[in-house]
């Protein structure tokens, strides 16, 4: 095939940006030119509890952003162009002020939801700060996050005339101030793990939230006059330096700190809630960027995605298959993609082999020995190239089309883990330029007694693998910007406080609306353009004119994923690219056309970090800033 004359990265950009009419924009497109999604994404910034008198609301907008190119992310690490998606978003800001009587109806609702109980113990070290602005005090009302969040949609549809299904909403509440006022955090505790059934909303006050969003609604609140709570350091207001580097990790304090004297100045409360709906909601939320490129795990035609995990067995005293729930993984991962056909397989190996023993020391060593390793620089290869050249040694063969995604699940123990305790698991990339390759995921007993199993990691892993990524880390394109929550942007932490697997909660062990969102966007823009790719080269061959119905089926389906697309039904928009896409293989395929893949970049420029996914909060005690 000749991609340069269609991949993203050439020349010529269609834009197909109608709404109006998109079947004919659609139409518009050749074969073989490169399509780019662009959307308008009303974006409504809803103020419950503010005036506007209190903010300075000039400054909250200057932080926005216009408009978002989203790309491939993982390549940047490498100092290489991450793949541009043909994705373009404007977006399209519109400030609403709550009235007297909307947040009445909603202070109300507060003021009896959910149950009292004592402070946690984060409100308690707030206390015990020297300079906090007051202390809080018991009883503290613990409130349904996804009950909020429904509350807060029905009411913007119903007295705001906010269209929730085809925009994003964020709420700034702040019920301190009024007379009903009561200290609260939020919570979420339908969810708990599947294996070991430790329910964290429940019985962990690191998890009572001041935010919440994406359970089953395109909205995201955010309520500075909660908490404190644990998740972004907001009860440390006694100094700003939480590592000892010498620099600030940037949070925002509950909003009775903004005031004279306080830990923030008054002035500064209009940008700050800037900073949390660009740097958190419209980044990491609403139009993220994939961690790694999802149509690298594209299915040949008529082939499954394939969910295979190798359980190994590297603790005499349990067994990895009592703490595992493979059905409960397939569930979740074919409710994430039902446009694929799902397929999954576990195998346990007992006693674990030499080899994948041998991988695990050395990964976790600070000293290892010379081994496959070595060519890239970093013992956590070892993961990667063992596994990677020995595949054929674990995975059994599935369908010749199929897209095998292997897990590697180490049951083991802390001491065997060396370096690398701690950490629940990896998704592995190539080393070389970020394309992902395999996950490796670890449970022990240690772990089961704080509550980890290994399916909700599992889940996590393969997330990562099929392109998702943490809620509290991504990309700002018009910056040009790779950012997680540390220093300047340490509040990006909140991002978590939203419906996702993807979260270090764990309080979900799900994809949420926005993971959904996002992930259905990808793929309608990739398999939109590699369907158009792939009609040039048939159009083009001497057979063309006896599949000429096969193609006018596929530009149907093109065109029909244009439209629902454009009508933010995302998951049909995906469905039905994606049934283009594998037509387009199906056809190629009988008239001998090469279909396509993600081409390997080059060039890539030193060690790219690869941070596993810790354990945060692993009980109420105090631990170092992450």
């Amino acid at each position: 095939m000749n991609r340069n004359r269609w991949t993203l990265a050439g020349v010529l950009v269609v834009v197909i940006a109608s709404l109006a009419s998109p079947l004919a924009a659609a139409d518009s497109v050749p074969p073989g030119a490169p399509i780019t999604l662009s959307q308008t994404v009303p974006v409504n910034i809803v103020f419950v509890g503010y005036e506007e008198a209190d903010l300075d609301v000039a400054a909250l907008q200057r932080q926005l952003p216009a408009r978002s190119d989203p790309i491939v992310r993982r390549p940047n690490f490498y100092g290489l162009s991450g793949r541009e998606l043909g994705l373009l978003f404007r977006y399209d800001y519109r400030l609403h002020w709550a009235s007297q009587g909307f947040e009445d109806q909603f202070f109300g609702y507060l003021a009896t939801a959910g149950s009292t109980g004592d402070p946690t113990v984060w409100q308690e070290f707030y206390n015990d700060q020297q300079s906090n602005v007051l202390d809080v005090t018991g009883p503290v009302r613990y409130i349904d996050g996804p009950a909020t969040e429904r509350t807060l949609e029905a009411m913007a549809r119903q007295q705001l005339g906010i269209d929730t299904r085809r925009s994003y909403t964020i709420f700034f509440v702040n019920w301190y101030g009024r007379a009903d006022f009561q200290f609260h955090l939020y919570t979420k505790t339908d969810e708990a793990d599947p294996d070991t059934g430790y329910n964290w909303g429940a019985a962990q006050g690191s998890r009572k939230t001041i935010a919440w969003g994406g359970t089953s609604t395109r909205t995201w609140f955010y309520d500075l006059s909660a908490g404190p709570h644990a998740w972004t350091y907001n009860w440390v207001v006694d100094f700003v330096d939480l590592t000892g580097d010498g620099i600030e990790e940037y949070r925002m304090p509950p909003i009775w700190e903004y005031t004279e004297g306080g830990y923030r100045e008054p002035s500064q409360l209009g940008g700050d809630l800037g900073l949390v709906a660009r740097f958190v909601a419209i980044n990491l939320l609403f139009t993220s960027s994939p961690y790694v490129d999802p149509l690298v795990t594209t299915p040949g035609a008529g082939g499954k995605k394939v969910a295979h995990i190798e359980m190994l067995e590297d603790d005499p005293a349990s067994n990895g298959l009592n703490w595992i729930d493979e059905a409960f993984i397939l569930r979740e991962l074919r409710d994430f993609e039902p446009y694929y056909r799902w397929q999954s397989g576990l195998e346990d190996n007992l006693p674990i082999d030499r080899g994948a023993k041998q991988a695990l020391t050395i990964a976790g060593s600070a000293s290892p020995p010379p081994d496959c390793w070595s060519t890239y620089g970093i013992p956590l290869a070892q993961l990667y190239c063992y596994f990677d050249q020995n595949m054929a040694r674990y995975v059994p063969p599935y369908g010749p089309t199929d897209s095998v995604n292997e897990a590697f699940a180490y049951n083991t123990t802390a001491e065997s883990m060396g370096l690398l305790a701690g950490n629940t698991g990896f998704a592995l990339d190539n080393f070389v330029d970020g394309t992902q390759t395999h996950v490796v995921v670890f449970d022990t007993s240690e772990y089961r007694e704080i509550g980890y199993g290994f399916s909700a990691t599992t889940i996590h892993e393969f997330g990562h693998h099929v392109g998702m990524s943490h809620p509290h880390d991504g990309y700002d394109s018009e910056l040009d910007l790779g950012y997680g929550p540390a220093r300047a942007y340490f509040f990006a932490w909140s991002g978590d406080e939203s419906d996702s697997v993807m979260s270090y909660l764990r309080v979900s062990n799900g994809f949420g609306v926005f993971d959904r969102d996002n992930m259905y966007r990808y793929e309608t823009a990739g398999y939109l353009n590699w369907a158009n790719g792939l009609l040039d080269d048939i159009l083009a061959h001497p057979q063309a004119t006896s599949v000429r119905p096969q193609v006018a089926t596929i530009q149907r389906a093109m065109a029909r994923a244009t439209v629902q697309f454009h009508t933010w039904d995302y998951l049909a928009a995906a469905t039905s690219a994606y049934s283009a896409y594998d037509l387009a293989v199906s056809i190629a395929g009988q008239v001998g056309i090469e279909t396509p893949s993600v081409a390997r970049l080059a060039g890539g420029t030193g060690i790219a970090p690869h941070d596993g996914d810790p354990i945060r909060f692993p009980d109420d005690t105090l631990t170092p800033a992450e």
